[in-house]
């Protein structure tokens, strides 16, 4: 696997700056925050954000998990829904998770790799692919809808916990489905 590098910096690279901006929007950075990093206009940040979208699955896997600054913007108990992806010491993927969280996505992340490892599986790597935070409303219904959403899709692949074995859960879905379900209360096909 690439060596991943730090997002918050102002590339010279155009194609940098795109995955940039799809990954900090994923996290939850607003087009006014996203500029200081890009210099791009806000109106510029909106329109790439829906351009490059499909560019996100490569922002994740280009940029470190979870730096110092975005660790600040989720501290502090929020209701957060997360996708996180596992893989071995070949880089290939083990599967993908669904779940919730209000603590730091990178710690909860570290307690599933070791759950894993205690169980056998070998998972080497991972990547915290989506965050969102769900405001009022408890995660565990996002979490509920993707998991209903992603069972639908891929029945043989799920295992309790939340877990998909061998399945790459596109990014995008899952970001789109929480999102209708923050958005309107009901739930999105995968």
């Amino acid at each position: 696997m690439a060596k991943k590098i730090d997002v918050f910096q102002n590339f010279e690279d155009t194609d940098k700056k795109h995955l940039q901006v799809v990954y900090l929007d994923s996290h939850g950075f607003t087009p006014e925050e996203i500029r200081k990093w890009t210099g791009y206009a806000v109106s510029t940040i909106k329109g790439y954000v829906k351009k490059f979208a499909g560019l996100l699955e490569k922002a994740c896997k280009t940029f470190y998990h979870i730096t110092q600054k975005v660790k600040k913007v989720l501290r502090g108990g929020k209701q957060l829904v997360y996708l996180y992806k596992f893989y071995d010491g070949n880089g290939e993927l083990i599967c993908s998770k669904v779940g919730t969280t209000t603590r730091l996505p990178e710690q909860r992340l570290k307690e599933e790799i070791k759950y894993y490892r205690k169980r056998g599986i070998p998972v080497d790597s991972a990547d915290i692919c989506s965050v969102i935070d769900c405001g009022a409303y408890p995660a565990e219904g996002a979490e509920s809808v993707t998991r209903a959403a992603f069972i639908h899709r891929f029945p043989d692949a799920f295992k309790k916990n939340d877990r998909f074995f061998g399945v790459d859960i596109p990014t995008l879905t899952f970001n789109r489905i929480v999102k209708s379900y923050l958005n309107s209360g009901v739930s999105a096909v995968a």
